[in-house]
């Protein structure tokens, strides 16, 4: 069996190592990096991954666009929100921009990592007719970063 990969997105250059490495322990292959929505586009195309970790405000091309054209062209490839703000409203604009899950950065451990197989499973599903309602679980769930918790 594979490993679920992901496509981790952030313009913020130290995070973005920090989320690979975080990842590949946790025992996800990355398949690729970008820092900017358009070239997370690009890639998600190119590289066909189970999930995109996306971040929420970018240059270019912020998340929520981004996210709208990469399930627009890869309905199979999740795309899994991160966001510093907590707000009702954006968990509105995720869920219409066709996010799995809208997280936010700095709450309880190991949410990412369950939150990313949940969403790998869900893009191994059969796709519903187009006019089913979605699926999908969407929410609004603090995460934490630190390294030594991801046991």
């Amino acid at each position: 069996m594979s490993l679920p990969r992901v496509l981790v997105v952030d313009d913020h250059h130290m995070l973005r190592e920090a989320l690979v490495e975080l990842l590949d322990q946790a025992g996800f292959d990355v398949a690729g990096e970008a820092a900017d929505g358009a070239d997370a586009v690009a890639l998600a195309k190119q590289l066909a991954p189970d999930v995109v970790l996306m971040d929420l405000r970018m240059p270019v091309m912020g998340g929520l666009d981004a996210t709208r054209l990469i399930r627009d062209a890869c309905p199979a490839t999740q795309v899994v929100l991160l966001t510093a703000f907590e707000s009702p409203a954006l968990q509105r604009q995720a869920e219409e921009a066709g996010c799995f899950a809208c997280l936010v950065k700095g709450g309880p451990p190991g949410t990412l990592r369950t939150v990313l197989h949940q969403a790998v499973a869900a893009g191994q599903e059969l796709l519903p007719p187009a006019d089913s309602p979605p699926s999908r679980p969407r929410w609004l769930i603090p995460i934490g970063w630190m390294v030594n918790q991801w046991s």
